[in-house]
């Protein structure tokens, strides 16, 4: 993002004007600068007084690709996705910038939690397991790949009762041209599929295997691999090795989710029906 200007928060507030009240900036995403904002009239004027997360896009030649996210997300609604409200085009001194904005979820990125409170309990770790394959599932219904599955884009509520996966700014749509250049490749080492890392067609599980990586991360505090990816080519590490306390049935669950074959791998809707099944019983 170095070579893109980010816009200030009192530009912001100036090009978004009286409807919003901008507060403040949270961690930059993937592509674009985040503020924390009270929308307090909707794009057709009545009164809301939401909490939002205002997300402005940096880099002009992405376009494309984010109004494919515009375009999922406003036929995509789930409780374990930020939800879409309004989108749009400001200028900010000299640049057009594409902005959106999102349900602001109120808690703490897992990477943040892990580094702050270590390990998660089993139960938790399963919630949230469970609650971002249920998004995984939800965004594959319009045949999209997050890509970017890893702790820093995994949200937990601030009751600690769910989850919600973010950032879909390098998804894959697999129904649509490639906007990627041959030999690039998205997401983040450490938690690519084998075939990710390879090059090869993707589908939703390799979003399995980068929650797999994620869930083993939370049981354990850290990364299973200390983010060495070439460790990653055949597969996950069994998660008695890095978790032996570890519930063999949740155990079980994400081993297979961090298989090297992506056919050997469960569903998301898969993962989320068992790991429900292990928060019930856990």
């Amino acid at each position: 993002m170095g070579a893109h200007p980010v816009p200030q928060q009192i530009d912001v507030q100036a090009a978004l004007g009286a409807r919003f009240d901008v507060q403040a900036p949270l961690r930059p995403g993937a592509q674009g600068a985040v503020y924390r904002a009270i929308r307090h009239r909707n794009a057709g004027g009545a009164a809301t007084g939401d909490e939002v997360a205002v997300k402005f896009y940096l880099d002009p030649t992405q376009n494309e690709r984010v109004e494919r996210e515009i375009r999922m997300m406003t036929e995509v609604r789930h409780y374990s996705l930020a939800n879409l409200y309004e989108h749009g085009t400001v200028q900010i001194q000299t640049r057009q910038y594409k902005y959106v904005v999102w349900e602001l979820i109120n808690g703490d990125p897992l990477d943040t939690l892990l580094t702050s409170a270590g390990p998660l309990q089993p139960k938790l770790a399963a919630i949230v397991g469970k609650d971002a394959a249920t998004a995984i599932a939800a965004i594959w219904g319009k045949r999209v790949v997050h890509r970017d599955v890893n702790p820093k884009n995994i949200m937990l509520r601030s009751n600690r009762e769910g989850a919600v996966l973010l950032d879909l700014g390098v998804a894959k749509y697999v129904d649509q041209t490639t906007l990627t250049a041959p030999g690039l490749t998205w997401g983040t080492r450490g938690y690519l599929s084998p075939e990710q890392m390879l090059g090869l067609e993707l589908t939703c599980q390799s979003d399995v295997f980068s929650l797999g990586i994620s869930i083993q991360e939370a049981l354990a505090g850290r990364h299973p691999t200390r983010l060495d990816q070439n460790l990653l080519i055949s597969g996950g590490p069994r998660t008695a090795t890095i978790s032996p306390s570890c519930p063999v049935a949740l155990a079980t669950i994400v081993d297979r989710m961090v298989s090297q074959r992506p056919a050997h791998r469960p569903a998301p809707a898969l993962v989320a029906e068992q790991l429900a099944a292990i928060v019930d019983r856990v």
